[in-house]
């Protein structure tokens, strides 16, 4: 046997403290990535805990109120500013900005405004219907160019100051509902909602009437941050609708035309067909025992129908283009139906005739049902979804 020397022993105690090092060396550094993956996990989940949504502030008195509930809850709220009409009053936000303590944008949609609104408005007034611009703001606006907006700028949730309710349904996903004060609700405005970013839409003044919301305001010192005067349905519009459809519509709005009964006998002339809208009965001009209401809107032949207040009865309607909030029926669904916003509400039967038309029967004759309004559709305070009105008629 042939024992090591000294020098060979030294040798191969330096390979193994070198070996020894070595995987000491990549110990560490194992541990220190277990370490750090642990905390990069710990940290992408925080941020995924992260409440952060966009704030769409008008400068009026519910927006500002829906971002400060918003950050009494522990949301991290960006406020959004949009610019979307010359005459639209100027809103000092950057003064409640600071009260709030959030940053405010000002993002300019004008061009996108009169392209989907005001145009939309224009030329459902000269189809001789009665448009609705504030359903069709929230639609394509709101809720359409804004949203996409809010998306790219890496937020997961849009809010705004409307009273109405979201929130889970014992099915599945989540549903729209009307907001808990009846004067101030405005779930009819915003039936148009796509159903697939309800869980990513906040409406924080749902569950509070107009009066709390006053009162809370003051109580904050909120109220000289905010412009005093509430904001208008047409808030495109400065005068007379006629004169500024006129302007817009490049054509004489003010043209006379004959007033007929439902008989086509002359009865008078109106003075342009964008004064008038279904169920009108003042300004016709016309002497008769019975008062006339407005029946229709002709604008191929710039006629004006009118008759009796009984001939503005009607317990069958066409709706067309509707939005579902559920899943699309397929058989006949039982339902309350608003016509118009300051509708009470009907009991009704939906007849779909396709996934996104329907005919409507209504449990009682209606008055005035109008072509271009909106319908819109209930089950208790739920919207099931709503569309345009086509025509309406008799069984």
């Amino acid at each position: 046997m042939v024992l090591p020397d000294s020098a060979s022993l030294e040798a191969e105690g330096r390979v193994k403290g070198r070996q020894l090092a070595h995987y000491r060396a990549h110990r560490n550094l194992r541990t220190t990535f277990r370490k750090l993956n642990t905390f990069v996990a710990s940290f992408l989940d925080m941020r995924t805990q992260i409440k952060q949504a966009v704030v769409a502030l008008s400068g009026g008195l519910d927006s500002a109120m829906a971002a400060i509930l918003l950050l009494e809850q522990g949301w991290q709220v960006l406020g959004l500013h949009l610019l979307l009409t010359e005459a639209q009053p100027a809103a000092q936000v950057e003064d409640l900005g600071r009260f709030l303590g959030i940053t405010i944008r000002r993002l300019d949609l004008r061009q996108e405004f009169r392209r989907q609104v005001i145009d939309y408005f224009r030329d459902v007034y000269l189809a001789g219907r009665t448009p609705n611009p504030c359903v069709r703001c929230n639609e394509k606006i709101k809720f359409g160019v804004l949203w996409e907006q809010v998306q790219s700028w890496g937020y997961s949730h849009l809010a705004t100051g409307h009273y109405a309710r979201i929130g889970p349904v014992a099915e599945g996903g989540w549903a729209l509902s009307r907001g808990v004060d009846r004067r101030k609700e405005q779930s009819y405005f915003l039936h148009r909602l796509p159903r697939e970013i309800l869980s990513q839409v906040l409406f924080p003044l749902g569950g509070w009437t107009k009066d709390q919301v006053r009162a809370q305001a003051a109580a904050l010192g909120l109220l000289p941050y905010v412009m005093a005067r509430e904001s208008q349905e047409l808030c495109f519009i400065q005068g007379k609708y006629v004169d500024f459809l006129q302007a817009v519509a490049q054509t004489d709005a003010h043209r006379p035309g004959p007033i007929v009964d439902r008989h086509g006998v002359v009865l008078g002339s109106h003075r342009g067909l964008a004064g008038y809208t279904v169920g009108q009965r003042q300004g016709l001009g016309i002497a008769a025992a019975a008062p006339y209401y407005v029946l229709e809107l002709v604008p191929q032949a710039n006629q004006l129908v009118v008759g009796h207040k009984e001939d503005l009865l009607a317990d069958v309607l066409q709706v067309e283009d509707i939005n579902w909030l559920i899943t699309p029926p397929t058989t006949t669904v039982p339902a309350t139906v608003q016509l118009r916003y300051r509708h009470p509400g009907v009991g009704c039967r939906i007849h779909p005739t396709s996934p996104r038309n329907a005919y409507v029967t209504l449990d009682e004759r209606q008055t005035a049902i109008t072509p271009g309004q909106a319908a819109v559709f209930y089950q208790g305070d739920r919207v099931l979804g709503g569309g345009w009105i086509v025509r309406s008629g008799g069984r």
